[in-house]
């Protein structure tokens, strides 16, 4: 298979940090911290009050050419940006992760093309919005439960949307798998990327990374590990946990395909009905 860019997202904390990791890891890609450069184009932030918007780089640079003149040149440099860093580390393959990049599939693809891969990451909703809810992200992530359910479902549906339409590019990863088979399931993504998957993947901490901007948890992670799967239920009420469930289920039904990782175990725990009847295989 040709050694073509990858594309990784998914919502935050949902462990696009840990497989940006696993990928750097190996000796053939480079994958480096988050450059946001598509956030910045769409000024995809919470909190939008910015006296001095109209200074910034981007901005500024608005005033000199139409948007999809400008968009192309400074696409045309990121990518440019990875190929030489990728280049620099002594790698022959870049990927990119940004949790946000699952928002904007259509609009990478008008920079590379058909030449690129796309690594959705899922996690379930309750310990991804209970993660959430134990991180600090007040510009990227609205504060009320209500508003990150429907953060959750709109990164999660995007990621979906792109899959279905593309099925042949994209690959999912479900973090429960990933974190309590590490081995198997870095090898079977590795593979899908036409690469041989290697020992320091799974021992990522003894991979010295390069510093930047990434979810800090991840910079005490030494190992991958399980510790996180059900800490929703030290974060969520009980009434809070049902109102998840009720909100996203379907939608996690979708994203764990398979059937892995199965939520309706948690709601005959609150005595709720099951999201929906699933064909027989």
């Amino acid at each position: 298979m040709k050694q073509l860019p990858i594309i990784i997202g998914g919502v935050h904390r949902s462990g696009t940090s840990l497989v940006r990791r696993v990928l750097n890891a190996h000796t053939n890609i480079y994958c480096g911290p988050e450059v946001k450069f598509l956030k910045e184009w769409y000024g995809d932030y919470v909190s939008v009050n910015d006296p001095i918007k109209r200074a910034r780089f981007i901005e500024s640079a608005r005033s000199l050419l139409p948007d999809k003149e400008l968009f192309a040149i400074l696409g045309a440099a990121l990518i440019n940006i990875h190929k030489a860093a990728a280049q620099l580390a002594g790698k022959s393959r870049w990927a990119d992760k940004n949790p946000e990049n699952v928002l904007y599939l259509d609009n990478l693809k008008s920079l590379l093309g058909d030449e690129w891969l796309f690594v959705h990451v899922t996690r379930n909703p309750l310990d991804t919005l209970a993660s959430i809810a134990e991180a600090n992200f007040k510009y990227a992530i609205p504060s009320d439960l209500d508003d990150r359910i429907g953060f959750y479902k709109k990164y999660s549906e995007a990621g979906l949307r792109y899959s279905e339409k593309y099925p042949e590019k994209c690959y999912r990863v479900v973090y429960e798998k990933l974190v309590t088979s590490p081995e198997k399931e870095i090898g079977k993504l590795m593979r899908w990327l036409g690469e041989i998957p290697e020992i320091t993947q799974t021992n990522f901490s003894f991979f010295e990374h390069q510093e930047g901007l990434e979810d800090p948890k991840i910079r005490k992670t030494k190992m991958i590990h399980t510790q996180s799967i059900n800490r929703w239920q030290g974060v969520f009420t009980r009434r809070e946990a049902k109102f998840i469930l009720e909100k996203t289920g379907v939608l996690w039904n979708r994203l764990d395909s398979n059937n892995d990782y199965p939520l309706e175990k948690k709601l005959a725990v609150f005595g709720l009905p099951k999201f929906i009847k699933r064909k027989r295989s």
